[in-house]
Protein backbone atom coordinates (compact mmCIF):
# COMPACT_ATOMS: atom_id res chain seq x y z
CA UNK A 1 0.00 0.00 0.00
CA UNK A 2 0.81 3.11 -0.74
CA UNK A 3 -0.20 5.09 2.83
CA UNK A 4 0.15 4.50 6.20
CA UNK A 5 -0.62 5.76 9.57
CA UNK A 6 2.60 7.70 11.10
CA UNK A 7 3.06 7.80 15.13
CA UNK A 8 6.92 8.22 15.87
CA UNK A 9 6.17 7.49 19.64
CA UNK A 10 4.52 4.45 19.37
CA UNK A 11 5.68 0.93 18.66
CA UNK A 12 2.15 0.25 16.97
CA UNK A 13 2.72 2.96 14.00
CA UNK A 14 0.25 2.45 11.57
CA UNK A 15 -2.81 1.52 13.97
CA UNK A 16 -5.69 3.97 13.17
CA UNK A 17 -6.60 5.50 16.27
CA UNK A 18 -10.12 4.13 15.81
CA UNK A 19 -8.83 0.90 17.08
CA UNK A 20 -9.08 1.86 20.38
CA UNK A 21 -12.45 3.44 21.11
CA UNK A 22 -13.23 0.97 24.18
CA UNK A 23 -12.70 2.64 27.17
CA UNK A 24 -11.33 -0.58 28.74
CA UNK A 25 -8.80 -0.79 25.97
CA UNK A 26 -4.87 1.13 26.74
CA UNK A 27 -2.58 1.51 24.45
CA UNK A 28 0.96 0.46 25.75
CA UNK A 29 1.83 4.09 26.33
CA UNK A 30 -1.27 5.01 28.23
CA UNK A 31 0.08 1.87 30.48
CA UNK A 32 2.96 3.85 31.41
CA UNK A 33 1.84 7.57 31.70
CA UNK A 34 -1.41 6.42 33.23
CA UNK A 35 -3.95 7.68 30.77
CA UNK A 36 -6.69 6.49 28.65
CA UNK A 37 -6.24 6.59 24.55
CA UNK A 38 -7.15 10.27 22.86
CA UNK A 39 -11.09 8.74 21.87
CA UNK A 40 -12.00 7.26 25.24
CA UNK A 41 -11.29 10.76 27.34
CA UNK A 42 -14.66 12.60 26.57
CA UNK A 43 -17.92 11.13 27.87
CA UNK A 44 -19.38 12.62 24.99
CA UNK A 45 -17.41 11.69 22.39
CA UNK A 46 -19.23 12.39 19.05
CA UNK A 47 -17.14 15.26 17.22
CA UNK A 48 -14.43 16.12 20.04
CA UNK A 49 -12.05 13.42 19.01
CA UNK A 50 -9.23 14.67 17.30
CA UNK A 51 -9.25 11.66 14.56
CA UNK A 52 -11.31 12.29 11.35
CA UNK A 53 -12.43 9.42 9.73
CA UNK A 54 -10.62 8.24 6.38
CA UNK A 55 -10.31 6.50 3.53
CA UNK A 56 -7.63 5.24 1.08
CA UNK A 57 -7.61 4.05 -2.42
CA UNK A 58 -5.50 3.80 -5.39
CA UNK A 59 -4.95 2.09 -8.74
CA UNK A 60 -2.13 1.69 -10.90
CA UNK A 61 -2.07 5.58 -11.54
CA UNK A 62 -2.65 6.73 -8.24
CA UNK A 63 -3.10 7.30 -4.82
CA UNK A 64 -6.48 8.88 -3.03
CA UNK A 65 -6.92 10.00 0.23
CA UNK A 66 -10.42 11.06 1.14
CA UNK A 67 -10.97 13.02 4.83
CA UNK A 68 -14.22 13.92 6.31
CA UNK A 69 -13.66 17.46 7.95
CA UNK A 70 -16.70 18.98 8.26
CA UNK A 71 -17.67 22.41 8.73
CA UNK A 72 -13.95 23.03 8.66
CA UNK A 73 -13.23 26.04 5.80
CA UNK A 74 -9.96 25.21 4.13
CA UNK A 75 -8.10 28.56 5.32
CA UNK A 76 -8.72 26.45 8.70
CA UNK A 77 -6.28 23.87 7.52
CA UNK A 78 -3.26 23.22 6.74
CA UNK A 79 -1.69 20.29 4.59
CA UNK A 80 2.15 19.83 4.49
CA UNK A 81 4.74 17.19 2.77
CA UNK A 82 7.53 16.53 5.62
CA UNK A 83 10.72 14.29 5.68
CA UNK A 84 11.77 14.65 2.04
CA UNK A 85 8.18 14.03 1.03
CA UNK A 86 7.43 11.14 2.49
CA UNK A 87 5.01 12.19 5.24
CA UNK A 88 1.58 14.22 4.22
CA UNK A 89 0.76 16.16 7.52
CA UNK A 90 -2.99 17.20 7.86
CA UNK A 91 -4.21 19.52 10.28
CA UNK A 92 -6.42 21.93 11.19
CA UNK A 93 -9.85 22.73 12.93
CA UNK A 94 -13.02 24.50 13.94
CA UNK A 95 -14.40 26.65 16.47
CA UNK A 96 -18.39 26.52 17.60
CA UNK A 97 -19.60 28.91 19.42
CA UNK A 98 -23.31 29.38 21.24
CA UNK A 99 -25.09 31.34 23.73
CA UNK A 100 -23.49 29.53 27.07
CA UNK A 101 -20.30 27.96 25.47
CA UNK A 102 -17.45 27.86 22.74
CA UNK A 103 -15.61 24.60 21.48
CA UNK A 104 -12.51 24.18 19.47
CA UNK A 105 -12.48 21.05 17.46
CA UNK A 106 -8.44 20.08 16.20
CA UNK A 107 -7.34 17.50 14.32
CA UNK A 108 -3.84 16.51 13.50
CA UNK A 109 -3.05 13.61 10.91
CA UNK A 110 0.16 12.16 9.52
CA UNK A 111 0.32 9.36 6.86
CA UNK A 112 3.27 7.92 5.20
CA UNK A 113 3.48 7.85 1.72
CA UNK A 114 5.28 5.31 -0.61
CA UNK A 115 8.27 5.73 -2.55
CA UNK A 116 6.41 4.95 -5.76
CA UNK A 117 4.54 8.30 -5.33
CA UNK A 118 5.04 11.86 -6.96
CA UNK A 119 5.03 13.83 -4.22
CA UNK A 120 5.67 16.99 -6.23
CA UNK A 121 2.26 16.79 -7.95
CA UNK A 122 0.17 16.45 -4.82
CA UNK A 123 -3.44 18.23 -5.08
CA UNK A 124 -6.39 18.72 -2.49
CA UNK A 125 -9.75 19.79 -2.99
CA UNK A 126 -12.68 20.75 -0.10
CA UNK A 127 -16.03 19.62 -1.35
CA UNK A 128 -18.98 18.91 0.82
CA UNK A 129 -17.20 18.76 4.14
CA UNK A 130 -14.74 15.69 2.42
CA UNK A 131 -11.16 16.71 1.54
CA UNK A 132 -9.29 14.98 -1.14
CA UNK A 133 -5.93 14.32 -2.14
CA UNK A 134 -4.65 12.86 -4.87
CA UNK A 135 -0.92 11.71 -5.83
CA UNK A 136 0.14 10.46 -9.23
CA UNK A 137 2.37 7.14 -8.92
CA UNK A 138 5.72 7.16 -10.84
CA UNK A 139 5.81 5.72 -13.61
CA UNK A 140 7.92 2.58 -13.53
CA UNK A 141 10.15 2.62 -16.84
CA UNK A 142 11.22 -0.98 -17.75
CA UNK A 143 15.20 -1.75 -16.53
CA UNK A 144 17.36 0.00 -19.05
CA UNK A 145 19.78 -2.58 -20.96
CA UNK A 146 23.24 -1.49 -22.36
CA UNK A 147 25.59 -3.87 -23.98
CA UNK A 148 29.16 -3.10 -22.97
CA UNK A 149 32.37 -3.60 -25.60
CA UNK A 150 35.00 -5.82 -24.81
CA UNK A 151 38.32 -4.36 -25.70
CA UNK A 152 41.38 -6.87 -26.71
CA UNK A 153 44.33 -5.95 -24.45
CA UNK A 154 45.18 -5.12 -20.72
CA UNK A 155 42.77 -3.42 -18.33
CA UNK A 156 43.97 0.09 -17.31
CA UNK A 157 45.60 0.35 -13.52
CA UNK A 158 43.29 1.42 -10.66
CA UNK A 159 42.86 5.24 -10.80
CA UNK A 160 44.59 6.82 -7.41
CA UNK A 161 43.02 9.38 -5.42
CA UNK A 162 44.30 12.76 -5.17
CA UNK A 163 46.14 13.76 -2.20
CA UNK A 164 45.04 16.37 -0.41
CA UNK A 165 47.49 19.17 1.19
Amino acid sequence: MSLGLWNPNSVFAGFDDDFFTDPMLTTPSSLFLGTQPSLTRFKTDTMRHSSPHYEVTENEKQFRLAMDVPGVKPENMKIELENDGRVLHVSGGMKSTTDTSYEEFKFDKRFTLGKNLDTEKVTAHLTDGVLVMTAPKVEKLPPAKKEIAIVHGEAPALLEEEKKE
